[in-house]
């Protein structure tokens, strides 16, 4: 598990400072509680493009891809409570 966290928390980087708040932490507080399936959503997730990462979470412009609903809810409470 120690891999893939390192693994996560060097993909929560973004070009973007406004996904590096919310993703950084996320992984740092979150990532060792997620199952396995959240796990992979997240890693799928991560190879989004910034522009439409943030279109999705913080300008709510686009929705977000449904075989990842369960982990975008997941970071949606997240940024809800930051």
């Amino acid at each position: 598990m120690s891999n893939l966290l390192n693994k996560a928390k060097f993909k929560a980087r973004r070009g973007l400072n406004e996904l590096d708040k919310i993703f950084v932490p996320f992984v740092e507080k979150r990532f060792l509680s997620l199952d396995n399936f959240q796990v992979k959503q997240l890693f799928e997730l991560l190879e989004i493009d910034d522009v439409s990462l943030a279109d999705i979470i913080i300008y709510k412009k686009m929705d977000y891809p449904i075989e990842l609903r369960e982990i975008f809810e997941e970071i949606f409470e997240f940024y809800s409570e930051i």
